[in-house]
């Protein structure tokens, strides 16, 4: 009798895209958002869901083979 067991490969979490997010913006939506005048820091309902939107966006726009983010021209920030 031959093995039936079928190989499970273990799945990953995946990269986060916040589709939702761009479609908001992508329609011009605003996203209300605070920003703490003493640190410069999101803060408030949409703070996390925006930290996590600029981590995409420099994981698309900066190469990753760069060492840290001291190394990133300012023209590469500006763009994010």
């Amino acid at each position: 009798m031959a093995d039936d067991k079928v190989s499970r490969s273990k799945t990953g979490r995946g990269p986060i895209r916040l589709k939702n997010m761009f479609k908001k913006i992508n329609k011009d939506d605003k996203i209300p958002l605070s920003i703490d005048i003493h640190t410069g820091v999101a803060i408030g309902q949409y703070a996390k869901k925006y930290k996590s939107y600029l981590g995409v966006l420099s994981r698309e726009r900066i190469s990753i083979l760069t060492e840290s983010w001291d190394h990133v021209t300012d023209h590469e920030k500006n763009m994010i």
